[in-house]
């Protein structure tokens, strides 16, 4: 059971930590305000696997419809995403 505050820099750091081990990318290639299907981290599976990574992580429901560009467009807001999700 994790007990650390929630903050919008640890959820990114945690965030890009699963990117880096899921996606055997180096978190240098990752940028952040950048669509992680655009630049070629991530394609539609990988959409699947960070959609069950946040439920998983942060016990949050993800439904299709919430899957999309505003949400999941890129780290950043991934991250926005998540916080806005818990509150």
């Amino acid at each position: 059971m994790k007990t650390e505050v929630l903050t919008k820099e640890s959820i990114q750091e945690s965030f890009l930590e699963f990117l880096c081990q899921q996606f055997l990318v180096e978190r240098e290639d990752i940028e952040l305000e950048k669509s992680l299907v655009d630049t070629g981290i991530i394609d539609s599976m990988g959409l699947i696997e960070i959609s069950a990574y946040l439920q998983r992580e942060y016990d949050i429901k993800i439904t299709e419809e919430k899957m999309n560009r505003n949400n999941f467009g890129s780290v950043i807001k991934i991250v926005d995403f998540v916080i806005r999700e818990k509150l």
